[in-house]
This record gives C-alpha cells, structure tokens and sequence, in this order.
C-alpha cells in the first residue's frame, strides 16, 4: 500500500511475564508490537540440509526464517513438508551473511504476505529516519493495486503494474520534478517494475541523499522519464488549519514517533476551535501506540482495540487476546491465552496516554486509501461515540507487524505479520488482500473524480464542516 515504513511496526520495550510453563518468558502483547528479542537458541545451530544436497544449513538463513514461521499469525499458509522445503531450499546459494538476508527475503514470499520481509541494513536506516520525520528520497507515498486484466489478450498475467503515485510531499525533488498523483511507476533506473509491489518498489527508488535515480512513469496513456535527485525529506505527521472556527487536523502518519505529540501541540494552539476535523484520508498508518495515544487526546475512557497475536513459541501453535483498554492512568493491557481459556486474564502493562483535551465535537475524514493504524483509531473513536466518521470506506488492512531489530544477521531487521486486530464492537477490517473490508463511515460521502483534498471541491471537507456546524 504505501512505502513500507508506513505499515503498523514495532518500537523497543522490554517487559516480560512468565508464561504458561514456567521454564519459558514469553513477551506481553504489548511487546509484540514493540519488541526486540533474539531467535531461540535451537534455532542457531545448524543442520544437515533436508532435500538431498550436499551444502549444509546456513544459521544466519534459519535464524530469519525460523523467526518468521514462529511468529507469524497464521501458520498453516505453509504445509510442513514446504517449511522442510523452505528450510534447505537456498543452501548452496548462500556464501555470506548478505546472501542470508537476501535468500531469507525471498523465501518470506512464500508466505504471500507482503508486510513481511526482511529489511536490509541500509534501508533500516531510512526507517529510523522517517520515524523522526525525515526520509531520504524524492518525495513521493505509493502504494499498489491489483493488475487489471489486459483488455487485449485477457491475460492477467501480461497485464501491466498497478504501482502508483499515492501522494506527493511539499518542497520535495518530485514535486519540483513534475511528479504527480496517479502517474504509474513502469521502470526505475530503466529496470522494468513488473512483479515488484510499493514496498518493493520503494527499496528501489530509496537510496543515499545526492543520488541520482531515474523514473519512468505513466499518464494518461504516454510515458516519461524523469530524473531525480534524492534528498533528505522534512515530513511534516500533522498539519492544521482553522476553518470557520474549527480546527482541522490533517494526520499524514502515525509512522513517526512523535505524531501524537503534535496532534497534541496543534489542539493546545487553538483552544478557541468550536470543533475538530481528524483527517485521516491518505493516511497508510504506522505505529500502533502512536495512534492509539492519539486516541487518548480525545477520549477519557473505554476500550481502543482488540488483538489477537501469534505468541512466539518453537513447539506448538497458540494465540492471545488482548484489550487495550483506556483510563484516567493510561491504556491498560489485558492479555489471555486461547490455550487456557479458564485462565484468569493476565493485567499487563501500562502504556502512557496524553490527557483528553477535546471535549468538542469530532469528525473523523477517511477514505479508501485510510489503513491500519488510521482504521485502528477511526474504529476506537466511532465505536466509543467519540467522532462521527464521514467519507468512503476504509482500505481495510486488520492485520499488524512486529519488527525484531536486534540480532538479527548482517545489521539486518525482520518484519513479520504477527497480529489481527479488531474494534472494541469486534469488527475486522480485513487482511489487506483477498478479504479487505474496511471500516464504513457514519456519512458516506465521495470526493469528485478530479477533485483535489482541501480545495473548494472538497465535498468530504464540506461534509465534515456543515456536520461540526449543525452540532
């Protein structure tokens, strides 16, 4: 959907409880969205390789896949003869450390799921970046669409990339290069983009600041190639703007650490907003606390969101349930595993929150392109009576990510899809693929074809305005 960074991620934090048998730890839910942790110690020695050949096991390979089918959430994708399979498949093709990280990747595919990978050590420099609002690039948000059929030949297969241009940043070099919203990315540095997805894509688009990098892109039936200069971006998470007297908070991302503090700092600038607008059109997500203190800027209480999430274990297959549930203290966690369903729950830990400064009346604006964590708090907000939800239904992306950033080989990172999460009504978005969802609004609105966002066209924005208005 967007450039990778941009999905629901971990941060560090390092609480543990005992688990079921006492001779294991076990992370909290609250780590399974933030966590660092090393692979089981079984996991590190090597084996004879499984299909026949004579190269034996690389640890550095079985270190990442291994970790990958522990954690992620749905385990019977793979049969156990294609985990086998998968285990010994690179072996004579891996002569270093970079070769692992490389073959590991690939590997992930089988899974068919395109939020987990592995990622390399250049490009978790970029995330780290873009967490403190900066990236290194030209500028631009894409995301992916399902090819559509080739009206020649109806071949599916034949028919072109559906990578487009989601979003163009300010004073950026592909604003400044003509890049607009819509045009589709056909090659990079003449490389055809062919199978390749937005995240994908973006790696190869990505690179050192005073670099160079080539688009080819299509619009409106003609190609053209633009060369750009790759800097370091200022990317603002939320911008604001007083209209007629309320106060409209445009979130572009909850994938920088600080994005609630500035929701936070634009609401304490203007206490005289009659109301509030939280546009979260456009909005891919990011991190899943960020959104959910947010949240807490305009809640006192109640539950946010539900998760179901794979918990790490070598030998068997289990999940836990937890809610995150919002008071005057902070968002507690309750956690039980689906093993021991007569288990008392376990209270876990609590997360900090900011204080609820709104007690105004709130809009939420979405739209197809609102993901993950924006569908998160859109559906904590609406489910609580918090914000009436104007726009057109939401992308549909209920699944979440881990990312492990330690120990992991060659300065390498691993992102594993490791969670479903849910509503406090108990609605699921979807998984971003064969079943996408969504969250429907309270006022179905629709923004004109050519209608740009924030313009006198803006039918959403009008909408969101004469609600707050009525109220």
């Amino acid at each position: 959907m967007a450039d990778s960074y941009l999905d629901s991620h971990s941060g560090d934090a390092h609480q543990i409880r005992p688990e079921k048998s006492e001779a294991k730890e076990k992370r909290t839910a609250a780590e399974t969205l933030y966590a660092d942790a090393d692979l089981a110690a079984s996991a590190n020695q090597p084996t004879k390789a499984l299909d026949g050949n004579s190269c034996p096991s690389s640890v550095p390979y079985l270190k990442l896949v291994n970790h990958a089918l522990e954690n992620f959430y749905d385990p019977s994708r793979l049969t156990a003869s294609q985990v086998q399979e998968l285990k010994s498949k690179y072996n004579c093709s891996i002569k270093s450390d970079a070769d692992a990280v490389k073959f590991a990747d690939e590997a992930l595919k089988t899974l068919q799921d395109n939020y987990t990978d592995v990622i390399t050590k250049p490009e978790t420099v970029e995330i780290l970046r873009s967490e403190r609002g900066e990236i290194s690039g030209i500028g631009i948000e894409i995301k992916d669409q399902p090819k559509k059929e080739n009206s020649a030949t109806s071949d599916l297969a034949a028919a072109p990339n559906q990578v487009l241009v989601n979003k163009v940043v300010e004073n950026s070099p592909a604003l400044a290069g003509g890049l607009k919203a819509g045009d589709r990315i056909v090659k990079v540095d003449n490389e055809l983009i062919d199978t390749e997805t937005a995240t994908d894509t973006a790696k190869l688009i990505r690179g050192e600041v005073g670099t160079k990098v080539k688009l080819t892109v299509e619009r409106e039936g003609k190609e053209e190639e633009i060369e750009l200069t790759r800097a370091l971006i200022d990317f603002p998470a939320v911008k604001s703007e007083m209209r007629d007297g309320y106060l409209h908070l445009s979130v572009q991302t909850f994938g920088q650490s600080d994005t609630s503090d500035e929701v936070k700092a634009a609401i304490q600038g203007h206490p005289d907003a009659k109301g509030y607008i939280l546009d979260l059109r456009n909005n891919p997500g990011g991190l899943v606390m960020e959104a959910l203190r947010t949240g807490s800027l305009f809640m006192t209480k109640g539950e946010m969101l539900r998760t179901r999430t794979r918990a790490a274990d070598s030998t068997a297959v289990d999940f836990e349930t937890t809610n995150y549930t919002l008071n005057d203290k902070g968002i507690q966690l309750s956690s039980k595993y689906e093993s021991d369903p007569k288990a008392k729950p376990y209270q876990g830990m609590l997360m900090p929150r900011h204080p609820d400064l709104v007690d105004k009346p709130v809009v939420i604006l979405v739209n197809e392109n609102s993901g993950s964590a924006s569908e998160l708090l859109t559906g904590a907000m609406k489910d609580n009576k918090e914000a009436y939800v104007i726009g057109s239904q939401t992308y549909g992306k209920g699944i979440g990510q881990i990312t492990f950033r330690n120990g992991m080989p060659d300065g390498s990172w691993l992102k594993v899809t490791n969670f479903q999460y849910f509503t406090p009504n108990g609605t699921w978005p979807g998984d971003a693929h064969n079943r996408k969802y969504g969250i429907a609004p309270d006022l179905s609105v629709a923004l004109p074809k050519d209608a740009r966002m924030n313009s006198p066209e803006d039918t959403q924005l009008k909408a969101a305005l004469d609600y707050l208005k009525s109220k």
